[in-house]
């Protein structure tokens, strides 16, 4: 007798499971009345497992702390002095520099440019302020001259529409007479 042989990947896994399945059948109609008795003792272990990670937990936190205060009191300084060393040694000697008196004139010529412009300063912002004033007296007589005018045309458009309004009432008045 000759045996098929699938030409798909997933004809051949199925080929393969097919007799394994065949087997563990007979065995699971077995195994299904158990379940019923192990989820309790599940439930009981989910417990117990909680309070043993609690306990866990208890005894960890004060030795942690206790490393915690031992880095920090005996291995941090330690570390801290071997790194300085190292520093020390790394860093570069200092190159003895002449001493030039280029920088010095040009702080000093900075500062007498600052001086000048701050007096420029004081000088025009008194000015700027006078013009200011003159400017901002303008800009209170065009805004009265403005709100003048608007008030004036608002009392033209109340009479006309005043005057529309009465004319329309007696030619009312008249027609329902």
């Amino acid at each position: 007798m000759e045996v098929p042989i699938p030409r798909t990947r997933l004809g051949r896994m199925k080929a393969q499971v097919s007799p394994m399945v065949n087997k563990v059948t007979p065995i699971a109609g077995k195994v299904s009345p158990m379940v019923g008795k192990v989820s309790p003792m599940v439930g009981n272990a989910r417990d117990v497992t909680a309070m043993r990670i609690t306990d866990a937990r208890v005894w960890a936190a004060p030795k942690l702390d206790q490393a915690a205060h031992s880095v920090e009191e005996q291995l941090a300084p330690m570390v801290s002095s071997f790194l300085a060393g190292a520093a020390r040694r790394v860093e570069p000697t200092p190159v003895a520099r002449t001493r030039r008196r280029w920088p010095i004139l040009m702080l000093f010529a900075g500062l007498a440019i600052g001086a000048i412009g701050a007096v420029m300063y004081r000088n025009r912002s008194e000015q700027w302020a006078e013009s200011m004033k003159e400017t901002a007296s303008e800009t209170t007589r065009w805004a009265g001259e403005k709100a003048e005018h608007a008030g004036t045309r608002a009392a033209e458009k109340a009479k006309q529409a005043g005057s529309k309004t009465g004319d329309k009432a007696d030619e009312i008045a008249g027609k329902i007479q």
